[in-house]
């Protein structure tokens, strides 16, 4: 095509420069810099990206199946499986059963959690389920070789095949506890060995999920999951496994969050670094293309209250994982935090990765993220940050002894205490939450049995609030009625009524029947509220002399309602606790400190009733 027959060619190229005059102009006396934002990673994220932002980054020019594989290895189509996780209690049979419907129903594959191995039939699975044409999956607590070998036994009775198996197997103790012990060390070599000669059946399996269901950050869990592989790889050769049969069996299991763009780089971050990890031994180069990645929505971001939202989180972390390049993807229910899932909410998960294939055709097109100057930046500064993270791993002595060590959990918690602060602030949104609540929320099961359940996750970004919200649910059940929270309104400055929607909001989360009252000035609104039956009152007015006065009046209140004002006090705070005030909310405060007190508030109130 010629330069005159060129599209547009009317219009002229704007350089990097051109835009952020436009930019400028238009933000007028605001700085251009002040629309960046810094992110858990530590990368600076612009407002725009231009192709001078990746005209440096090689990788942005191979097509997919090319060597580093960072668009996949694909060169057709997209396509990935659509796996469904069945938990198996007892002989397993029930989860068979399941399984088999779920294959019938749109599922590529399933991934049994099995607790206990030797329970597990075996006989019946086969019986039910074709496992050399579908895709059947294991995670095993403990003795995976003992399993493989009734497995391949059963099997060779029948004459099949263990060659034909496909799917994996999870048994990844190091990334969850840290160093291994010899009999864990010798379990993962028997595996390799079982494993090394089906070519559809992965058997050394690292779980970067271990990291991000704890609130780690995505280079944390790119880095640590790439230097627990390269561990496994190290114990496994130096046990006497060839490198090709490990690095051809190595599958990595990672969770796919909300932050869409971010989670699309990651994968494509991972491929990248895990070729540069292949080249480092020295292996073929192509052995970088056989990495199988699952991805599963992620545990941290589900919610138990107003659970539905959880259909809408999990569709979005499904997109970016099949869009990134995924093998296979498991979307987990919207209920799974608080019950067993059921026959619904299962078919809705399952038909998440359907519909995202069946009428969004994201399986049509190989890499759609491809030519995206944001996304090719955002991939080379994650890959960027998470190599520097790998190497400061490496140098500590490897996974096992920087776990040992503290640093890989230490700075884990380091960002996950972040991610809480920034939830309890409102910051990071969780909806339904800690924002935009569902009023007329039914909660049909038992919060104070649901909070003693063993496997209920405490880790999860929303525990804290929900926890709060809990202590509500059980005031509700045992007193019949809300806990209610009075916000007192006085004068009429708009700071008054933004300080004050905010605390209504915060409290509405929390499961409080709330009221905003306005007042024109403080002993109006103390006359009135002496007497309120209300578990909480907050007073947003922003004049000292009115807060000083409304507070010593309410605190002649006969049911001495926790106090709480609607501003940041700054270098007042000991003066307004001396006159009554127990804390203070306004945006990007702390609501973690408000939420501990609210709860034992209703916890002793709860104590005195049952007495």
């Amino acid at each position: 095509m010629t330069d005159e027959q060129k599209l547009f060619s009317e219009f002229k190229p704007a350089t990097a420069n051109d835009w952020a005059a436009r930019a400028q102009k238009d933000l007028r006396e605001t700085p251009l810099e002040s629309l960046n934002w810094q992110t858990y990673e530590g990368i600076t994220i612009k407002p725009y990206y231009t192709r001078e932002d990746i005209q440096n980054l090689s990788f942005v020019q191979q097509k997919p199946g090319d060597f580093p594989f960072l668009r996949g290895n694909a060169g057709s189509d997209n396509n990935w499986q659509n796996i469904q996780k069945i938990k198996v209690e007892g002989n397993g049979k029930a989860a068979i059963d399941k399984a088999a419907d779920a294959l019938s129903r749109g599922a590529d594959g399933v991934h049994f959690i099995v607790e206990n191995p030797q329970n597990f039939d075996v006989a019946y699975l086969a019986e039910s389920i074709d496992l050399t044409l579908q895709s059947v999956s294991y995670t095993l607590s403990g003795d995976p070789a003992a399993f493989l070998k009734g497995l391949y036994t059963l099997l060779a009775e029948q004459n099949i095949s263990h060659r034909n198996l496909k799917g994996f197997l999870n048994y990844d103790p190091m990334t969850g506890k840290g160093a291994l012990t010899d009999s864990e060390s010798k379990a993962i070599t028997q595996v390799l060995d079982l494993t090394k000669d089906s070519p559809d059946f992965y058997g050394v399996t690292v779980c970067g999920t271990n990291f991000s269901s704890i609130g780690a950050s995505l280079t944390q869990e790119v880095a640590y999951t790439l230097s627990a592989a390269v561990a496994y790889t190290d114990r496994l050769t130096t046990a006497g496994e060839p490198l090709e049969s490990v690095l051809r069996n190595m599958q990595f299991c990672m969770g796919a969050g909300t932050n869409y763009f971010f989670e699309i780089a990651k994968l494509r971050a991972l491929r990248l670094l895990w070729a540069v990890v292949v080249e480092a031994y020295q292996a073929e180069p192509a052995l970088a293309a056989k990495l199988r990645i699952h991805s599963a929505t992620s545990s941290w971001y589900q919610t138990t209250l107003d659970p539905y939202v959880n259909m809408l989180r999990v569709t979005t972390e499904a997109m970016s994982a099949v869009i990134s390049g995924a093998d296979s993807l498991t979307v987990l229910p919207f209920d799974s935090t608080f019950k067993d899932s059921d026959e619904f909410s299962e078919r809705i998960a399952r038909n998440v990765s359907i519909i995202l294939k069946e009428e969004s055709y994201l399986d049509k097109a190989v890499d759609p993220a491809a030519g995206s100057y944001y996304l090719d930046s955002l991939t080379n500064e994650l890959a960027s940050k998470a190599w520097e993270l790998f190497r400061e791993v490496e140098a500590q002595g490897g996974f096992e002894a920087a776990y040992e060590s503290g640093l890989i959990l230490g700075s884990i918690t380091e960002v996950s205490r972040q991610k809480f602060r920034d939830i309890a602030t409102g910051r990071m949104v969780l909806v339904g939450t800690n924002k935009y609540p569902n009023p007329k929320e039914k909660i049909d099961f038992d919060p104070e049995e649901l909070i003693q359940r063993a496997e209920f996750d405490t880790t999860r970004a929303a525990y804290p609030t929900e926890v709060m919200r809990m202590a509500t649910e059980l005031h509700l059940r045992k007193r019949k009625r809300r806990p209610r929270a009075v916000i007192a309104v006085i004068g009429q400055t708009a700071k008054r009524h933004i300080n004050a929607s905010f605390a209504q909001e915060f409290f509405a989360c929390a499961g409080f029947e709330t009221e905003i009252q306005q007042y024109e000035d403080a002993e109006a609104a103390a006359d009135r509220l002496l007497h309120a039956a209300a578990e909480v009152v907050v007073v947003s007015t922003s004049e000292a002399t009115y807060a000083r006065e409304f507070g010593s009046k309410i605190r002649q209140h006969e049911s001495k309602p926790t106090m709480i004002m609607a501003d940041d006090p700054q270098h007042m705070k000991d003066e307004m606790v001396a006159h009554g005030y127990d804390e203070f909310i306004f945006e990007d405060c702390d609501m973690s400190t408000i939420l501990e007190l609210v709860q034992k508030r209703l916890e002793r109130e709860e104590d005195n009733h049952g007495k």
